[in-house]
């Protein structure tokens, strides 16, 4: 939670300090209402024009707690900062501060169900309608100018992409990290396995555990449960501006990318063509630290540029100010490479004008013997393993958020007799893959239902076997997770496991490395390889999976070799925090400790 609040501080001190009268009187005009018949005045304003509490009414009658912090010097509308908590707003009251003291209304609300607001918390299923009515009521106070820009990561970023979809009239845009706009597909069921460290852990602590009958009830996609915690069916109501921060490690990084696009290409004509994208080499909540799991990347790594992305865009579509904010690059993505060896290629910040990139798609194949070359497999025996539910491959870094995450040495679970593993030779120049990660696998068991996991890693030259990226494919979701489809022992199915995404370079003198098993535990539940569903089994059953890796049956790994002169470098000179920001009143949010709730 720490973190959390010192990721949206440090955005609100790059935030313009605000002085005179918005252009846009006129939408206050229009949106004056009874603001009394909306919300309820729960503290007496001892402190003119600085922290008042409201019970804010839904369009249901549940009140939501709400914050509003205004600042001291200002009778005139203007532009607003909101942001919706499950964690409690009380603990961003910092927050509120310091977007005063920058001149910026800042209005804090606990979700539903949570802390001080009323209802169920349903666990972001009601924050499209909440978020656009609490937008609403924000739009109709006399300090707003009817502009109002939303902030936050992780679930604060969850509910933005929510509400977004609600199409608020009042929204004008957005800055959104480490999140997602389909909670189904990213955070609960990847690949159609449930992620069960993520979710059981993240519910535990908000003491929401209730709803997770519910969830599993629902493991096969249908729009009527998850309709309001995705944008895959409404992208044209998304109508703003955005700016979406991720990391090649985080819980969320697809989630991040597929916002992205979804704006940027399939949203309504006030988003469409006018949102940027980051992405970094960081965890869930690594933008402010080198160190990424066992990796320390250099100081360029830090996110020192967003917040001012951040700064132009708000003064732009709250404010009308000079649009400094088009002049970004629209796609800024951090390469990874080689820590170890100076000078090495990679590590670097890189820009574009769309994601994905132009590539080729390159096909790295699975050979018998262990190797991974560009090279068709030729007419070679098939690879069995034997996976045992009661004995999976245990989780060793990667894209976690209650357990290692970021990028580990793999080399503990590779020595397994489940992990098949394919090396290829040792590279004599770099090699990248920026993009989109794909494994193309011909695979059988002899149960109704198993899984199938896929790892990419980068063996240093000392043996090391490092994280990139991984994925997962529960067998029965193969044609989509909206229904189940159960495997015939000896059928050979030819699948797609999705890596998701990642900007990485091998150096010379590493090797490209590929891990296939069936586990991948806690991080994903151990499938039982019954018929059953999530958690509805009473026995497991010991899984002969094959892997096929001949001239007709050629599994390989797609790797997306960048086209020249596709993106750009560019030194963007760093932000230059004031001094201020390190007197004591403010060192406790930066010199953050990692124990603590930690919030999603």
């Amino acid at each position: 939670m720490k973190k959390i609040a010192a990721i949206i501080v440090m955005v609100l001190f790059v935030l313009p300090v605000g002085v005179g009268l918005s252009s846009d009187t006129d939408v206050v005009k229009n949106v004056q209402k009874n603001k009394e018949k909306t919300s309820t005045k729960i503290t007496p304003n001892f402190i003119p024009h600085f922290r008042t509490n409201y019970m804010v009414t839904m369009r249901d009658g549940v009140q939501l707690a709400t914050d509003v912090y205004r600042p001291i010097f200002r009778s005139s509308p203007h532009g607003t900062i909101f942001l919706k908590t499950p964690y409690n707003k009380d603990s961003l009251k910092i927050v509120g501060i310091i977007g005063i003291l920058r001149g910026w209304p800042t209005v804090i609300q606990d979700m539903r169900g949570r802390f001080a607001s009323d209802g169920i918390d349903t666990v972001f299923k009601n924050e499209s309608t909440d978020g656009a009515d609490t937008i609403s009521w924000i739009a109709n106070q006399t300090w707003s100018n009817g502009k109002i820009a939303t902030i936050g990561p992780s679930a604060m970023g969850i509910t933005q992409y929510c509400m977004a979809g609600a199409n608020p009239q009042n929204l004008a845009c957005q800055y959104v990290q480490v999140a997602t706009p389909n909670l189904y597909k990213h955070a609960v069921f990847q690949g159609g396995e449930f992620r069960k460290n993520l979710v059981e852990n993240w519910l535990s602590g908000q003491n929401s555990t209730y709803i997770l009958q519910e969830v599993l009830d629902n493991e096969n996609f249908t729009f009527g449960y998850w309709g309001n915690v995705t944008l895959d069916d409404n992208w044209e109501d998304v109508n703003v501006p955005a700016i979406h921060v991720g990391g090649w490690y985080d819980i969320f990084s697809q989630g991040t990318i597929e916002a992205y696009i979804g704006y940027q290409h399939l949203a309504g004509p006030g988003a469409r063509g006018k949102s940027k994208l980051v992405m970094g080499p960081w965890t869930h909540t690594g933008f402010f630290s080198h160190k990424q799991g066992e990796l320390t990347y250099p100081s360029n790594s830090l996110d020192r540029f967003s917040l001012r992305l951040f700064r132009d865009m708000v003064r732009l579509y709250t404010m009308n100010e000079t649009d400094d904010f088009s002049s970004w690059p629209t796609v800024s993505y951090y390469v990874m490479g080689d820590v170890d060896t100076p000078n090495a290629p990679g590590n670097e910040w890189r820009y574009a004008d769309d994601w994905p990139i132009p590539s080729t798609e390159v096909k790295w194949y699975l050979h018998n013997d262990a190797l991974l070359t560009t090279d068709l497999p030729g007419f070679d025996d098939p690879l069995m393993y034997v996976y045992d539910p009661l004995d999976p491959v245990p989780t060793i870094g990667g894209k976690n958020l209650f357990s290692r995450a970021g990028p580990y040495d793999q080399r503990l679970v590779e020595n397994r007799t489940d992990v098949l593993v394919f090396t290829s030779a040792v590279l004599q120049e770099p090699y990248e893959a920026t993009g989109p990660i794909i494994a193309r696998l011909f695979v059988s068991s002899d149960c109704p239902d198993t899984d199938f996991t896929v790892k990419l890693t980068d063996v240093y030259p000392d043996g090391r076997s490092l994280f990139i990226t991984d994925g997962i494919l529960r067998m029965r979701n193969r044609n989509g997770q909206d229904h189940w489809e159960f495997m015939q022992p000896g059928t050979i199915y030819e699948v797609e496991v999705d890596l998701w995404s990642t900007s990485y370079i091998w150096n010379t003198g590493h090797c490209i490395r590929v891990e296939v098993s069936s586990s991948n535990y806690p991080r994903f539940l151990n499938n039982p390889n019954t018929a059953d569903g999530i958690y509805k089994n009473s026995t497991s059953t010991i899984a002969h999976n094959i892997l096929y890796v001949d001239t007709n049956h050629s599994s390989c790994i797609i790797l997306p070799e960048p086209a020249q002169n596709t993106t750009r470098a560019m030194f963007i000179t760093p932000y230059v925090l004031s001094t201020r920001i390190f007197n004591p009143l403010f060192s406790s949010i930066f010199m953050l400790k990692k124990d603590g709730p930690v919030a999603i």
